[in-house]
């Protein structure tokens, strides 16, 4: 809880003219807008991020403790909680590895000779901190060390390498993974496996490919559906929170995001899901001002300890009251469980984390032909050292497709995802005839969705849930017409993202085809032994 008084307050100014805000000797206010006491063991600096300084701080010669604690808490006052909680990491790794309580130029060397190409870019997270130690004028780093650290050239973090690798468990989602994670995370919430919520987080990062922190920091001011474009027509957008950004602070600034009309009706129920479920767990209506300030994506619990609407509204400066980002991996796992979303590529349940998201959104933009600028854009980076690994090793994941190999990949796709009937009279609904499906005026399956469909049938129909196929219907020539199709757009184009818009469908149809084949084979065995 965040308890302060105007009284407190003492406004200052830093080393390099930054603003800064303490409150008496030792206590502080992180960047993240949280309250701190360097004496401390521990640190809150920001939602779920605690930082053990204490168990650092006691590793260092007793005179040189107080200075390490007042340059952290300089960094925890202007930079964010992870990089913080970083660097206590690593000085933590080095004290204990060098077995050292100072900081010395033979130390440091030393500690360079035991890291590795992968590894370096850990003295790297180091040496930022210990220029400010020296620059703060704080007991601790002498001039040789800063000397030594200037005159060394580290390597940073590889970069981009799950990329490069087209990791199938920690890359860039292929187009088709990407597609059944979208219509899995839709059905496991039409059948009531996942929450609104859990819904709105899943279409969000996987439409948007934007860090877990920016997602959970949206509130529901952010949404934005009042504006239109040169022709008239609803434009639906979303004020998207910048986190990464050196000096950020909480919801500091915003770059917008255009949505789908489909995306924009998820995320209006969950704006209503949301002021519903906080107004019930505080038990009183809030004013619209105070609902617009709300979370998106609410700590249900965290509003349980709220007690007034003062200090409501001061936890709504804060991040307090966002769901943490460290719950954005189990809800993608909890979403690909509950919806069978299996990879394409490995045959079992799909990888999720966040940041697959994020390289799948890069990857495609660069097999468009975009550039470093624009993917740096639409990725939120800051600049282009992390987006040229995309258009420096464009990947492809489309690829040829004959029958051959699309009967190996589809039973991994499970792209189909209703169920197959023997007869029109064995199908839900299969009595009405305006629900009989057709291709080419041959009958071939019944559709059990009780209401208005606009798709183009039969083709959109095989993955959807409502499609009953025929046990005698013309799936096989179904399966040439889209075989034939993409051949001939790939000859034409010569672009194999055009050509393989339809694999999903293709999987789909193979996989009817194959369970009408082990009907088949179950039919004719009892046949058999019914004979018998």
């Amino acid at each position: 809880m965040i308890n302060k008084s105007l009284a407190d307050v003492v406004h200052g100014t830093d080393v390099d003219g930054k603003s800064l805000v303490v409150r008496g000797d030792t206590q502080c206010q992180s960047l993240g807008g949280y309250w701190f006491d360097e004496r401390e063991i521990f640190w809150v600096l920001a939602k779920n991020i605690k930082v053990n300084v204490g168990s650092v701080s006691k590793l260092f010669d007793v005179n040189w403790q107080d200075g390490y604690r007042k340059s952290l808490s300089y960094c925890a006052k202007t930079m964010s909680a992870n990089h913080v909680k970083n660097i206590n990491s690593r000085m933590n790794a080095f004290l204990r590895v060098m077995v050292t309580r100072t900081i010395t130029t033979t130390a440091l060397i030393n500690y360079r000779s035991t890291l590795t190409r992968e590894t370096e870019h850990h003295l790297g997270a180091l040496r930022g901190f210990l220029y400010k130690w020296h620059n703060l004028g704080h007991l601790g780093i002498s001039d040789d060390v800063i000397d030594l650290l200037k005159s060394w050239t580290l390597k940073g973090n590889i970069k981009g390498d799950a990329v490069k690798r087209l990791d199938p468990t920690e890359g860039p989602l292929t187009d088709n993974e990407l597609l059944a994670f979208n219509e899995g995370v839709v059905r496991a919430f039409e059948q009531d496996k996942i929450a609104l919520a859990e819904l709105a987080v899943c279409l969000l990062i996987s439409h948007t490919g934007r860090r877990p922190k920016q997602i959970f920091h949206i509130k529901l001011s952010d949404l934005d559906g009042t504006k239109t474009n040169k022709k008239g027509e609803p434009m639906f957008l979303i004020h998207i929170p910048r986190t990464k950004q050196r000096g950020e602070v909480f919801r500091d600034s915003f770059k917008t995001f255009a949505m789908t009309q489909e995306l924009w009706i998820v995320l209006n129920a969950q704006r209503k899901n949301s002021i519903s479920s906080i107004e019930r767990v505080l038990g009183y209506e809030l004013q619209e001002a105070d609902r617009a300030a709300l979370p998106l994506i609410p700590d249900l619990v965290a509003f349980e300890g709220v007690t007034s609407v003062v200090e409501l509204r001061s936890l709504l400066a804060t991040d307090h009251l966002h769901l943490p980002s460290a719950q954005m991996t189990a809800i993608l796992k909890k979403a690909v469980v509950a919806g069978e979303i299996i990879s394409e590529r490995t045959g079992e349940m799909l990888g999720v984390i966040a940041t697959r998201f994020r390289y799948t959104k890069g990857t495609r933009a660069a097999r468009e032909g975009f550039g470093v600028m624009v993917i740096a854009e639409l990725l939120d980076h800051s600049d282009i050292q992390n987006a040229d690994v995309y258009t420096k090793n464009i990947p492809e994941h489309a690829r040829a497709l004959n029958k051959a190999m699309a009967l190996q990949l589809a039973p991994y796709a499970q792209a189909f995802q209703g169920v197959l009937v023997d007869r029109e009279s064995d199908a839900m609904r299969g009595s009405d005839l305006p629900n009989r499906i057709k291709f080419k005026g041959q009958s071939m399956a019944t559709c059990g969705q009780y209401g208005f469909c606009g798709a183009n049938a039969p083709i959109p129909c095989y993955t959807c849930n409502h499609f009953q196929p025929w046990l005698d219907g013309p799936h096989e020539e179904v399966l040439a017409d889209l075989l034939s199709e993409r051949e001939c757009v790939r000859e034409v184009t010569g672009d194999m993202a055009m050509a393989a818009v339809n694999d999903w469908t293709i999987f789909a149809v193979i996989n009817v085809i194959q369970r009408c084949e082990a009907r088949r084979t179950e039919l004719a065995m009892a046949a058999s032994k019914a004979g018998q």
